[in-house]
């Protein structure tokens, strides 16, 4: 009697250990067998004009909690444009409000307005330096770091107006991009985005 006892406590199956803190509901998958998957675009770009300044000018980029700007009581000259080239740039910046960017490759190019010299408004452009802030609720815009735009290498030896150079950087609604751009010029930006913070891949 107490051998068959001892049998019956032998065979109750042990509980697997495998399903500890396992998902009890499974995702249903498409017709394919796989999940579908929001893809990021891996490039976008913008074009800043400063046409008829005649001093180089302060450019505050993205900055869509507008941190930067009201933190240092900034505000960016009315001849400024800021266009997107990708899509309208209004978009792209409260796209980046909801789905962070992180992009690692930046490219430059420069257009002298009125005849000017492309190539040699291109190497001051490049010369100077983006200085990329952040911003929060408990204190004044901090610079996190500088971007030199002019360490990049220059897209062959026939096109000095064109400078691509890496310098990995998350852009969130609080990150602003500011630089001090030529006079009466216009900056292309391509940004090689690598993801979207908060989208899956």
């Amino acid at each position: 009697m107490l051998r068959q006892a001892t049998q019956r406590r032998l065979v109750i199956p042990a509980k697997p250990v495998n399903m500890i803190n396992r998902p009890t509901v499974v995702p249903t998958v498409e017709a394919g067998g796989q999940l579908p998957v929001m893809e990021t675009d891996p490039y976008f770009a913008i074009k800043v004009s400063t046409a008829g300044i005649q001093s180089p000018v302060k450019i505050v980029l993205f900055d869509g909690g507008r941190g930067y700007q009201l933190g240092l009581n900034f505000a960016m000259d009315a001849q400024v444009s800021i266009e997107g080239l990708t899509a309208d740039y209004q978009f792209i910046l409260n796209d980046i409000v909801h789905n962070n960017s992180f992009f690692d490759n930046i490219k430059q190019r420069v257009i002298a307005l009125g005849g000017g010299n492309s190539e040699s408004v291109a190497l001051s452009q490049f010369a100077r330096p983006i200085k990329v802030y952040d911003s929060s609720k408990g204190s004044e815009p901090r610079l996190i770091k500088t971007i030199y735009p002019d360490m990049g290498v220059h897209e062959g030896q026939y096109h000095l107006d064109i400078n691509t150079f890496t310098s990995p950087t998350v852009v969130t609604n609080r990150t602003a991009l500011v630089y001090v751009q030529e006079p009466n010029c216009e900056v292309l930006f391509g940004f090689y985005q690598k993801a979207e913070l908060g989208r899956n891949q």
